[in-house]
């Protein structure tokens, strides 16, 4: 994680400790110029944060109860986090290991 990433990360979660911070392979556009930024996966005690940092800065919370029905698709590779639809990124990009880890944070 770097500086930018770390100031955002502690902004986000007020300073707290994240239960699970993971960096997906999962990309969005934030400003660079020939690549797009790793969208970082935080789990607090009460959120899912979704956060990424270049020139942009793109972050999204929502509760985890929101995320009760999340589901893995070890096919593609990608966790499915529903019923919400009102994330901007729903499917991110995670090995299975990781998957598990998000989703029995999700299942408490």
């Amino acid at each position: 994680m770097n500086e930018l990433e770390s100031a955002l990360l502690t902004e986000l979660t007020a300073g707290s400790e994240p239960e699970l911070l993971l960096r997906t392979n999962t990309r969005i556009d934030c400003g660079r110029w020939w690549r797009k930024t790793p969208v970082w996966l935080c789990i607090t005690k009460t959120e899912l944060i979704l956060f990424a940092i270049a020139r942009r800065r793109y972050s999204e919370r929502i509760p985890l109860a929101d995320c009760h029905a999340s589901q893995y698709a070890p096919s593609g590779g990608e966790l499915m986090i529903k019923p919400t639809e009102s994330l901007r990124i729903r499917h991110l990009i995670l090995t299975t290991r990781q998957a598990i880890q998000a989703l029995q944070h999700f299942n408490r």
